[in-house]
């Protein structure tokens, strides 16, 4: 997928998680995102609107950087993988679709300034992109997804996809199966579409 925006071909779902009030300047990093780079990689004449948009770009992309403890939304499970938090919590609850959007929004920040450069944003697609994967199993309840991961993190009950959320979580894997041919992405997206035709995982 070179130069198409990769987050205007998926729908939003409404948010129903709860979570702690953000602080201030902590909004949605992946919808910034969305917006700079939908508007960068659109025609457009206005330079210094180009300019502004570029700056708000690196904005969000420090953000990306600080912890969410610290005001930024970046979190780390087992202190090894990092998310890119849409609710900025303690303890994180590494929400699947909000982390998603925010990876393809890195990936159209890439593409803008040139599918061959070496450009922060791609290193840190790539580095979203090995915690999706290693950490996308554990989205799998065998019938559906788990919107987040609050039963690891917070320790309570599970919180389920509902089914638009589920939908949604099947678009952006099929949309990065585009960008990443590791096949557990491309598997995780077609078994997860089977639950949505009532398929479910093998039982004992």
């Amino acid at each position: 997928m070179s130069q198409e925006h990769a987050i205007s071909l998926l729908p939003r779902a409404q948010p129903a998680a709860r979570a702690q009030p953000r602080r201030r300047g902590q909004g949605h990093v992946d919808g910034q995102i969305c917006v700079v780079s939908s508007f960068l990689l659109s025609p457009n004449e206005d330079k210094q609107l180009a300019k502004r948009m570029r700056s708000l770009s690196c904005r969000a992309l420090s953000l990306l950087h600080v912890p969410s403890h610290a005001g930024g939304v970046k979190a780390m499970w087992m202190d090894k993988y990092v998310w890119y938090e849409e609710y900025p919590t303690t303890p994180p609850l590494f929400v699947l679709n909000g982390f998603i959007y925010t990876l393809l929004g890195l990936y159209d920040l890439h593409i803008t300034e040139g599918e061959n450069s070496i450009s922060l944003a791609k290193t840190m697609f790539d580095d979203g992109m090995i915690s999706l994967k290693t950490l996308l199993p554990l989205f799998d309840t065998g019938s559906g997804s788990f919107y987040d991961l609050r039963h690891f993190t917070l320790g309570v009950s599970p919180n389920i996809a509902r089914w638009d959320y589920h939908a949604t979580h099947v678009n952006q894997l099929y949309l990065l199966a585009g960008l990443d041919d590791d096949p557990i992405i491309l598997n995780t997206a077609k078994r997860w579409e089977g639950y949505m035709q009532g398929k479910k995982a093998a039982h004992n």
